[in-house]
């Protein structure tokens, strides 16, 4: 895992830890709705940073007896975690909460703290943002990428995502706030409030429901990409000993480990002992340009199996 990531989950859990105790005091001091509804955000960011924090650290444990090929999937499955939990509970509070608002209402005070509140959690919450923006872009330009949105889609480092997706989500609903209590502030209808409250858990499940999607997919197995397939199959038959590559698949098993088999056709005529060296050739070949691949199989099969290249 990459300093960068680390450096965003950290600075994120930071930020969120010092808006908590602001935004919960500010809901207190005024009755906003949606100034509660971002306290529960930064809360459940809070104990989704740390969630993350776990991930990395037992992804890196490394392999054993009970797991053969590591646990790199601990990431995947702690980031979708974090987004289950913010698609579901993070977002359901902020809409009953605003639903709430809606049916009793209730006036509010002392606007002007909750503004300034607002104003320094997107200080804070904006210098996460760059840090884990940063840290995708980083990550981008150095697999290749140009276009962000194929990066995301692309990308198996959900604990990355995750700190990104969260540190938008947070801007994204401190802006709703600020709008909310302007609103509040120059009508005097609170039903802003309310409503802003209700944005908010909108956003969240947004945000929950993308990440959910990417982290789920490579929970149950994703496979190397085209792009991917399509670079390895053209390293194996560049080999002078492959007659035809008959067979590539492979998963990802964490965010920097997958694992290959390749089924080849080897030219007629070779000893036990060259198909040894070449397949050591091969393996060492795929790495070069598919450095993920830790695990990396290859097998002899006849030429009736299936022919990919």
């Amino acid at each position: 895992m990459s300093e960068g990531t680390r450096r965003a989950v950290r600075t994120a859990l930071a930020s969120n830890l010092a808006l908590l105790l602001l935004k919960l005091s500010v809901a207190v001091v005024t009755g906003s709705s949606v100034m509660f509804a971002e306290s529960l955000h930064s809360l459940m960011d809070s104990i989704n940073q740390l969630f993350l924090a776990l991930g990395m650290r037992l992804s890196s444990g490394g392999r054993s007896h009970a797991f053969p090929f590591g646990r790199g999937r601990e990431q995947f499955f702690w980031s979708f975690v974090v987004a289950m939990g913010t698609a579901t509970l993070s977002s359901a509070f902020s809409i009953l909460e605003g639903v709430e608002k809606l049916i009793y209402g209730e006036e509010l005070r002392d606007l002007w703290i909750a503004l300034i509140v607002v104003v320094v959690g997107l200080i804070l919450e904006g210098t996460a943002l760059r840090v884990s923006f940063g840290s995708f872009e980083r990550a981008r330009r150095s697999e290749g990428f140009r276009s962000r949105l194929a990066y995301v889609r692309s990308t198996r480092n959900t604990t990355l995502l995750a700190a990104l997706f969260e540190d938008v989500a947070s801007v994204s609903g401190l802006l709703v706030a600020l709008a909310a209590l302007l609103m509040v502030e120059l009508t005097g209808d609170v039903v802003y409030d309310a409503v802003g409250s209700i944005a908010v858990g909108v956003i969240l499940a947004t945000f929950g429901l993308l990440l959910a999607r990417e982290a789920r997919s490579l929970l149950i197995g994703e496979g190397l990409s085209r792009a991917e397939l399509e670079r390895v199959i053209e390293v194996v038959a560049s080999h002078p000993a492959v007659a035809r590559v008959m067979d590539v698949s492979g998963t990802f098993l964490g965010v920097d480990s997958a694992i290959l088999g390749v089924e080849v056709n080897f030219r007629d005529g070779m000893t036990t002992d060259e198909i040894e060296s070449a397949v050591n050739e091969i393996e060492s070949m795929i790495r070069r340009v598919f450095p993920q691949a830790k695990y990396v199989y290859v097998e002899a099969e006849e030429p009736s199996a299936r022919r990919v290249s």
